[in-house]
């Protein structure tokens, strides 16, 4: 009997020990909750421009197939897949053997042809002296008019045959710089500054004139590539200065918009570019964007921040005052737009001037709050 009442004393203790501490957690996540600082902005109605969404690509700015310019065996390869690199970095190099001993051939020529030339110019000079002479002599009619023309034809031989080795040694030059190009052209270089995306050259391959060595991807700015559906075309008569583009949960503005006009015959669409900085994106992933559409309307707007995804829920939290209490309400909301820092929203939960928190709601769950005003204002951008 008394191990039992000692036994029951024990779980007494224990149950009471449990709810004590359910309590207090309770009311610090209260206090914490209370005691929550989030920022808000009001709801605004203002007239604006519909937008239509549509879809696209995100595309590098540049990209490129690194081709050889010359043909050979790769030799050695300085970099992989991954690797970043320089524009005018060497990428690989390939046997130059060959080439170089033809150089050497060439510069053995050239050295030939200038001896050859210097010898011309001696004869030549030679052969003008004695038609200079011989004209002096023609003159007293000390020498026949036969011999006077004989002298003269020499010196234009002469002549002739230092022209013909000057322009020997022109084209052995030529044929050297060539020589040099195509030295040059066995070490592959980065046209730019990027990332080596894909590589397909390996130390011993035989690399074809033409052929792919490396695929080369730039880094920092990108394209996002918009697909266009063509009834848009009049409302692009005044290209926008920005564009506002979601890339998964991630909203960002591009600029430097640029519409190609040409429809495509089959997909009806016509495409339209913008540049987006690579905020950690990569080419390739799907881009959304909001184009204008139609004429001018009025829409409730928030800003961006306000907006939360939870699962396929969209939602803005709205702040609610009663006495000195302030409490945050989940509110749902349809996004019929982006424009600029904005979205233009459907809610008939939602008036002007009520508060919208845009600071503090990536977690935040209904409940207690302390909302201070956001310096921020909504504008349409």
């Amino acid at each position: 009997m008394r191990q039992n009442a000692f036994l029951s004393l024990i779980k007494e203790s224990i149950l009471g020990i449990l709810f004590i501490s359910s309590v207090i957690t309770l009311t610090f996540s209260n206090t914490a909750s209370a005691n929550q600082v989030v920022r808000f902005s009001t709801v605004a109605q203002q007239e604006l421009q519909a937008h239509k969404r549509v879809t696209g690509t995100l595309k590098a700015l540049s990209q490129t197939h690194i081709a050889s310019a010359e043909s050979g065996v790769i030799t050695t390869v300085f970099v992989n897949e991954g690797d970043s690199v320089k524009a005018g970095q060497i990428l690989l190099e390939i046997d130059t053997r060959k080439i170089s001993a033809e150089k050497t051939r060439l510069e053995a020529e050239l050295a030939l042809s200038k001896a050859k030339h210097a010898l011309a110019q001696a004869e030549f000079n030679l052969a003008e002296d004695d038609y200079i002479a011989y004209k002096h002599s023609a003159n007293k009619n000390a020498i026949s008019e036969q011999r006077l023309r004989q002298s003269k034809a020499a010196a234009l031989s002469g002549q002739a045959n230092v022209i013909a080795a000057h322009e020997a040694i022109k084209a052995l030059q030529a044929q050297i710089s060539i020589i040099d190009v195509r030295l040059g052209d066995m070490s592959i270089k980065a046209p730019f500054d990027g990332q080596i995306t894909q590589r397909v050259a390996e130390p011993g391959q035989w690399l074809g004139a033409g052929d792919t060595s490396f695929t080369l991807t730039s880094l920092g700015k990108l394209e996002a590539w918009l697909d266009v559906p063509e009834r848009l075309t009049h409302s692009l008569d005044i290209i926008p200065t920005q564009i506002g583009l979601n890339v998964g949960d991630e909203m960002l503005n591009s600029v430097n918009i640029k519409v190609l006009r040409n429809v495509d015959a089959r997909a009806r669409t016509f495409k339209v570019i913008s540049q987006v900085q690579n905020s950690g994106l990569m080419p390739g992933m799907s881009v959304t964007a909001w184009l204008p559409e139609g004429a001018k309307s009025k829409y409730l707007t928030v800003p961006k921040d306000a907006i939360v995804q939870r699962g396929s829920n969209t939602l803005v939290y709205k702040v609610n005052t009663n006495g000195d209490k302030q409490m945050a309400e989940a509110i749902p909301v349809s996004v019929i737009f982006h424009q600029g820092n904005i979205a233009a929203i459907s809610s008939h939960m939602l008036k002007p001037e009520d508060k919208v928190i845009t600071e503090g709601n990536e977690r935040l769950m209904p409940g207690p709050v302390f909302a201070v005003a956001d310096d921020n204002k909504i504008k349409a951008l």
